[in-house]
């Protein structure tokens, strides 16, 4: 008889925190109804969100260009995708079949190899990856059964990530509904701005 593979509770090695992301053909519309229908916010809008950071899609390098937005609802990060051209992506492919919104379950363990080796041990497939300048993975997509109906994104919990996502989380906890939508150029752009408050 072949023993089945050992079940490990999802927390024990994705981790605790969770990121709701979505992919919206109109960012700003998107925007608009978080924040003034939902009351939602404010959203940090990262315009260049890759940087020199390298895309690849099903194993090929893809010219991505995207913009991203963070927000907290509680404990749960709220992301917005919007792909700016029609470089072969997951965005891409999720529009194109026709679906707009929640995308994908987002998480950032403290054992980021780890995680992407549970995923892959239980039958996720990686979708795409993006690297750092140095070679270096940085964030991974990976597919599962059609009934999850998203896809799973994980990314190593950083010490620049956890003081970026830090400064987004503490500003949504204190939010008096000013200035909803705060847009930076880049992540570093933010974290050195008087937004970014850890």
């Amino acid at each position: 008889m072949i023993a089945a593979p050992e079940v490990k509770h999802l927390s024990s090695f994705l981790g605790q925190r969770m990121q709701l992301g979505y992919v919206v053909a109109d960012l700003d519309a998107a925007l608009r109804f978080w924040t003034e229908v939902l009351q939602v916010g404010p959203f940090v809008v990262i315009e260049e969100s890759l940087g020199d950071r390298q895309f690849l899609h099903r194993g090929r390098p893809s010219d991505v260009r995207m913009s991203v937005a963070f927000s907290y609802l509680g404990d749960v990060q709220i992301e917005f995708i919007a792909q700016s051209n029609r470089a072969p992506s997951p965005y891409v492919e999720f529009l194109s079949s026709g679906r707009e919104g929640l995308h994908h379950l987002g998480f950032w363990p403290q054992d980021y190899p780890q995680a992407c080796e549970e995923l892959e041990r239980h039958g996720f497939t990686e979708v795409c990856s993006i690297k750092m300048s140095d070679g270096t993975k940085n964030v991974s997509y990976y597919s599962g059964p059609a009934h999850l109906g998203a896809m799973i994104e994980v990314v190593p919990f950083t010490p620049a990530r956890a003081k970026y996502f830090g400064g987004i989380k503490a500003l949504a906890e204190t939010w008096d509904g000013s200035r909803p939508i705060r847009r930076y150029s880049t992540r570093d752009e933010f974290i050195a701005s008087p937004d970014c408050r850890t």
